[in-house]
């Protein structure tokens, strides 16, 4: 599996910010979660497409891995306390 077979998942015209974004992703400059959590921006029902992209080109990806550090802190509540659910 592919570029060419990523690219049959997209039908028709992508969103001119969801087309850079792919452009970006299949230079090498976005990693796959990078990739996932920007494509569908303009546009959710770009979800699917997107992982549909993926599933060609990075089929042993796992959501939730190669992320950075900072995504996985912990919140800090503003002002803590009883009503803080973070």
């Amino acid at each position: 599996m592919g570029v060419r077979e990523a690219i049959a998942c997209v039908e028709g015209r992508l969103h001119p910010f969801s087309a850079q974004v792919l452009q970006f992703y299949l230079a090498g400059h976005l990693s796959t979660g990078e990739f996932l959590r920007w494509f569908h921006m303009p546009n959710s029902s770009y979800l699917p497409l997107g992982v549909c992209i993926v599933s060609h080109l990075a089929p042993g990806y796992v959501p939730g891995t190669n992320q950075p550090e900072i995504l996985n802190a912990p919140i800090r509540c503003p002002q803590p306390g009883p009503d803080c659910l973070i």
